[in-house]
């Protein structure tokens, strides 16, 4: 159930974003900057929203977070489809976005899959994100062809409808462990814990730019792979195949892990990601097209994993949820700055060139910052265990 929500919560609105906006801006004339803030805004809330999703996660489980979750989603969806308003839309989008990743993106199913197997979180943590690595996959190539079929607001309702069946479904259905722990630190002690010095402040950073990168690979590949000279269907095609391929950067995480430790794994997923950025620039050619598929997709499905075993590695289970939500607080708020970032430039320069430069300098940067993660030998659990028992 963690994973189909993941496919979901992941391709249904936060992925299939980026196949609409061309459809969108065609059909309605707004400007791509206002279109595109809608989405970034959104990620600004979920990055806010995280903190408090996941310690409600860690007060009252699943099943209230995942149902107030589809309500909200499936809301702001329906509002958006329905307006002839710019502003109107933006607002809607921003808040269906900020519910959706708040309360139903990783730093919620991998808590609640690590508390669901305790025994062996690193396998749990993992097997959600392959499960999550076929959201592009599904979803893609599924708004493409609502949108041939029905066009873009019809296409909005149908996935509103999806995502509030897939989050009720999970409420429903999924054992509820988490909802009988015990005593929970206030959210203030979690959050100071998340970004205490060494190494958890150094991976604070890294998710941070890594979220700048990833956003913007996600919202452009399609307008940038068209821009280059694809059709849009062969577009869709190729970024969900970048989808697909990142089971090659999950499948084989424990091995990898175990070969090389997971801070020199993380280096290796941000280096993928700052490859990625000069071939989508030059993704005219399905070749290159293809390459940036295999690319990209392995470094942020290497990524998606890797942030949550770190995590997991570095808290107790009893904050696990609130310092996730920090972390992807970090990555979807400073994300927010590549998707408006790019659109800027675009508009300014009539090139949508400048989305591979935003993609490359800031995954080059999370590279650099991840390097010295592993020197860093803070002592987090006694610092936890320190600041809970102040408490």
């Amino acid at each position: 159930m963690l994973g189909l929500l993941a496919i979901c919560a992941y391709g249904g609105w936060y992925y299939a974003f980026g196949v609409l906006l061309d459809p969108i801006l065609a059909d309605t004339g707004w400007s791509e900057s206002l279109v595109a803030a809608s989405f970034s805004i959104g990620l600004v809330g979920i990055g806010v929203g995280s903190l408090f999703g996941g310690h409600l996660l860690d007060r009252f489980g699943s099943r209230v977070v995942l149902a107030v979750g589809g309500v909200a989603t499936a809301g702001g969806l329906l509002v958006a489809s329905m307006t002839n308003s710019s502003i109107v839309f933006m607002v809607a989008a921003a808040t269906a976005l900020t519910a959706n990743g708040s309360l139903g993106f990783y730093h919620i199913t991998m808590t609640a899959a690590v508390r669901l197997n305790p025994s062996a979180p690193d396998r749990a943590i993992a097997e959600v994100t392959i499960w999550g690595a076929f959201a592009s996959v599904v979803f893609l190539p599924l708004a493409e062809l609502y949108l041939g079929l029905f066009g873009w607001r019809t296409t909005v309702q149908l996935l509103a409808v999806t995502l509030l069946t897939a989050f009720w479904l999970s409420a429903w259905r999924l054992p509820q462990p988490e909802a009988h722990a015990t005593e929970k630190p206030p959210l203030a002690t979690s959050v100071r814990s998340a970004i205490a010095r060494g190494q958890p402040r150094r991976l604070a950073a890294e998710i941070a730019l890594a979220g700048i990168a990833m956003s913007t690979i996600l919202i452009y590949q399609v307008p940038m792979m068209t821009s280059a000279g694809l059709s849009a269907a062969t577009a869709a095609v190729m970024a969900a195949v970048r989808g697909a391929c990142q089971l090659l950067g999950r499948l084989p995480i424990s091995p990898v892990v175990r070969a090389v430790g997971v801070d020199t794994a993380l280096v290796l997923s941000f280096v993928a990601m700052a490859a990625s950025g000069p071939m989508l620039a030059f993704s005219g050619s399905t070749v290159v097209a293809a390459s940036f598929a295999l690319v990209a997709g392995v470094g942020i499905g290497a990524f998606s994993p890797l942030q949550g075993i770190k995590a997991a590695e570095l808290f107790d289970t009893h904050i696990l949820g609130a310092a996730m939500g920090v972390y992807g607080g970090a990555l979807l708020c400073a994300g927010a700055i590549g998707p408006i970032l790019s659109a800027v430039l675009s508009d300014v320069t009539g090139d949508r060139r400048w989305v591979a430069v935003v993609i490359t300098v800031a995954a080059s940067a999370a590279a650099v910052a991840a390097r010295g993660l592993g020197r860093d030998r803070a002592d987090l659990r006694g610092v936890d265990h320190a600041e809970h028992a102040i408490e």
